[in-house]
């Protein structure tokens, strides 16, 4: 689940939406305040804004909360809004305001746990501009899970992961834990055509071996914790989207 809003978080984000409701004029932002459980019937826009705020910090967690909600629905295609509340760390998605960091908490369900929360650290940094400690982040992600899934009866007579490559594990815990078996078995459950499960097999494989020994080769190059090596910013996004394609595959498993 997505970290709650703080009582300081819920406090910034209607001051941001406040501040854009002022541009809607005084009757569509009265009825987008109604609507929102607040009423206002206050002819200058001052005592609009100081009775909003007053009626919001009255009100319980849960309702400011909805407040919020429903304030952000009105809003939600306002590209200004969207613009500010990036700039204060959040984004409106399906109804919740979640934190930039958390943002691709709404992949982890098809992620393994663990690999959900290095990735998660990875777009953080990468939001701070710190695109080398992203990558890092990115191949942790996949690293950290092949060492866990080389404690598994299947893997464990593999010996000490770390005496492998970083795609040389990818590569055989895919094998060994019979990954594209399975879905090669699930593809032809949904009634695709040999020839085609074939092709879509193939290219995945080569997509996983590629991707790996790309991100073994980025943190080799471009990979630093403390953001000192030089880094280019749409690579480390790639390097994140490629980690969690290749952690992805072993959900469930």
């Amino acid at each position: 689940m997505t970290s709650p809003l703080t009582e300081e978080d819920t406090s910034r984000i209607l001051g941001v939406l406040l501040s854009e409701i002022q541009g809607l004029g005084m009757t569509q932002a009265q009825r987008i305040a109604a609507a929102a459980g607040i009423n206002v019937t206050e002819a200058h826009w001052q005592p609009f804004r100081s009775t909003v705020v007053h009626a919001f910090n009255r009100m319980d967690y849960e309702n400011r909360v909805i407040v919020l909600r429903i304030l952000g629905d009105s809003l939600s295609e306002n590209e200004q809004v969207k613009a500010l509340l990036a700039r204060h760390g959040f984004e409106y998605v399906d109804g919740t305001f979640i934190p930039t960091a958390m943002l691709d908490e709404r992949e982890s369900r098809y992620l393994p746990p663990s690999s959900a929360s290095e990735l998660a650290k990875a777009m953080k940094r990468l939001v701070d501009g710190d695109e080398s400690g992203a990558i890092t982040s990115a191949c942790g992600a996949v690293d950290n899970l092949m060492q866990q899934l080389y404690t598994r009866p299947e893997l464990s007579s593999l010996g000490d992961p770390g005496a492998s490559s970083f795609s040389a594990k990818v590569n055989t815990a895919t094998s060994r834990l019979h990954v594209f078996d399975e879905m090669k078995r699930d593809l032809l459950a949904l009634g695709m055509t040999d020839s085609d499960v074939r092709v879509v097999i193939t290219e995945t494989q080569k997509a996983t071996n590629h991707a790996a020994q790309m991100l073994q080769t980025l943190r080799r190059s471009m990979g630093d914790v403390h953001g000192s090596k030089p880094a280019l910013r749409r690579t480390a996004y790639d390097a994140i989207k490629w980690a969690s394609a290749i952690c992805a595959l072993f959900e469930g498993l």
